[in-house]
């Protein structure tokens, strides 16, 4: 078991959002200590642009290869766009 929670952002974060690239690492991924810890960054960006839509974090499919945990998303108010990379 991992002693941290690695999560990775997905374009759709930064379609919608005053979420930008250049705030994070190239990967788009980082890492947390815990999915709780993950879960509350997520609420708390939710309150950035909470009119636009909210940001998910989604669980990794038991098949995906990548070392992340789980992947965060932008759900834009009243559609649900998926992601061309998922």
């Amino acid at each position: 078991m991992s002693d941290t929670y690695l999560v990775e952002l997905k374009d759709t974060v930064f379609q919608d959002t005053p979420l930008t690239e250049e705030e994070f690492s190239d990967d788009r991924q980082i890492e947390f200590s815990s999915e709780a810890d993950a879960e509350a960054w997520v609420s708390d960006k939710n309150k950035l642009h909470d009119n636009l839509g909210e940001l998910t974090l989604h669980d990794a499919h038991p098949n995906d290869t990548s070392d992340v945990e789980a992947y965060v998303v932008f759900q834009p108010k009243g559609r649900w766009v998926p992601d061309s990379d998922a």
